[in-house]
């Protein structure tokens, strides 16, 4: 199942080998319709991660924008996260170990203290205006 997991983020450019010293576990949990879910315990790396405090909208401020309109839209934001690009110098902090070595990251993976924050950064700069 690992090993499945890892090809294809490998075939779909998600992740690269690596030859970092950092190197997170991982961890597979188990999803509400029973497939299994690829985690990396990123615990040790967001302990001494700088918070980025950029703030996440609340739902009454959301919900009041909405207030008036007819027509929504949606977007579907499939693995929104790995839509972010990881800069060059910060992809070996995201190495995680396998049993088929060491990878890491190309785009931004879950599990990072500062990427809700970073997403939403993104989001508010391509929504603007």
């Amino acid at each position: 199942m690992i090993k499945e997991m890892t090809d294809e983020m490998l075939q779909n450019g998600i992740i690269q080998p690596s030859m970092s010293p950092w190197a997170s576990p991982i961890v597979l949990v188990k999803k509400k319709d029973g497939k299994q879910r690829f985690c990396i315990d990123f615990r040790r790396l967001n302990k001494i991660t700088v918070r980025d405090v950029y703030p996440i909208p609340r739902i009454e401020d959301c919900l009041t924008a909405l207030g008036g309109n007819h027509w929504f839209s949606t977007f579907d934001m499939h693995a929104g996260f790995w839509q972010i690009e990881m800069l060059e110098q910060d992809k070996q902090k995201t190495a995680f170990i396998v049993d088929g070595g060491l990878y890491e990251f190309n785009v931004m993976p879950f599990g990072l203290t500062n990427a809700t924050a970073t997403f939403q950064r993104y989001m508010d700069m391509v929504l603007a205006e």
